[in-house]
């Protein structure tokens, strides 16, 4: 070996070394699904359920697929198995049975226990804490405090064909393109058309947290994706377009958009997937998903959004962390299916059992 690559060659290895020492970046932790249990809901009898104490009932979580309903706890025990004939809405809180013609429908707790009575008839829709009904006619809603009185009601003429709510806020959508965003003591704080289109309907609305944004997916040749921002937080502040986007591929049916919790980003189902835009600087990405979207999920800790997802009898739930970032999903063929999150546990329901799933990062 000459001196001079006696000389070069430990400088080379040293170089190779320091630029490995600085380099060298931890790997991300990656996600991983740990199957925790599987209940078969369809060997529940109430006959033989032992004594459930006020705190199970308190921690519940609801489901429903099918013609079926009820609660169970996040350590797997079956709190209520329902079968109903004809239709059903449900929240963590409470739920009710009722039909075509229902004159009075009762309010009951996951305990079943009667919390009250919806004395009207129409089509219920309970999420979360919060109780709506869709009156006869199409065009109407009411709002219903938790016993089932009526709290303040709006009489449309067009048919209501999108409905969101949250915690201050709600959101309808209708036929002819116009858009309402409502307080929760029934007051317009929003009234305006999307706009850009030919055939203008509201295929899909949501309204965030604070009630500041709404988004709306709307209209036929032309059809857009659309967010508003209102200026101020008083009855004459204006409602303006912050963000819209062209859809190269229009869907006809109806749609499901979702606000993450601190309102930094919004979800929504188009013809190829998910989009999602940040409400910061309105970037936008989409992510390919098969099928419809049933429904979107966000973990307690916000760094997961679970989405669950239809084409033909399969099913998929995929997984979102950060703001566009894909985690996995997996897929499964069923008659009906369902999910739910609590606390950062997945709950995966699949024709009469339910899987606890925890999420964690390695």
């Amino acid at each position: 070996m000459s001196k001079r690559l006696k000389i070069i060659l430990p400088v080379f290895v040293l170089l190779a070394i320091l630029y490995v020492i600085i380099a060298a970046r931890p790997l991300s932790p990656e996600i991983q699904f740990i199957p925790v249990w599987t209940v078969d809901l369809e060997a529940y009898t109430k006959s033989d359920s032992p004594d459930f104490s006020p705190e199970d009932f308190e921690n519940a979580v609801s489901f429903k697929m099918g013609q079926t309903l009820g609660y169970f706890t996040p350590e797997g025990k079956i709190l209520s198995y329902i079968t109903f004939p004809y239709k059903a809405t449900i929240s963590d809180e409470s739920y009710t049975l009722y039909g075509t013609s229902s004159y009075e429908m009762q309010i009951l707790s996951p305990s079943s226990k009667e919390i009250g009575k919806i004395q009207a008839t129409g089509f219920p829709y309970f999420t979360q804490d919060r109780k709506f009904i869709f009156l006869p006619g199409g065009s109407s809603f009411a709002k219903l405090d938790e016993t089932g009185n009526l709290q303040w009601k709006y009489e449309g003429f067009s048919p209501i064909t999108a409905f969101s709510s949250s915690k201050t806020g709600t959101v309808a959508g209708f036929a002819n393109g116009t858009v309402l965003g409502f307080d929760n003591e029934g007051n317009i704080t929003h009234n305006y058309n999307p706009g850009g289109s030919a055939y203008e309907v509201i295929y899909g609305a949501a309204i965030s947290e604070s009630s500041r944004f709404i988004a709306t997916l709307s209209g036929q040749d032309g059809q857009r994706f659309v967010i508003s921002k209102k200026s101020g937080s008083d009855y004459g502040s204006h409602t303006s377009i912050v963000f819209y986007k062209s859809m190269e591929q229009e869907v006809n049916r109806q749609v499901l958009i979702k606000f993450s919790r601190d309102e930094k980003k919004v979800f929504y189902n188009n013809a190829t997937g998910i989009g999602i835009v940040s409400t910061k600087n309105f970037k936008n990405t989409e992510i390919p998903v098969k099928g419809k979207i049933l429904s979107i999920l966000e973990s307690e800790n916000g760094n997961e959004i679970f989405v669950l997802s239809k084409d033909q009898n399969t099913y998929t739930v995929s997984t979102i962390e950060s703001f566009d970032a894909f985690g996995g999903s997996f897929s499964f063929d069923a008659e009906s299916a369902c999910i739910a999150v609590k606390g950062n546990s997945l709950f995966v329901g699949r024709d009469g059992k339910i899987s606890r799933i925890d999420i964690i990062h390695r």
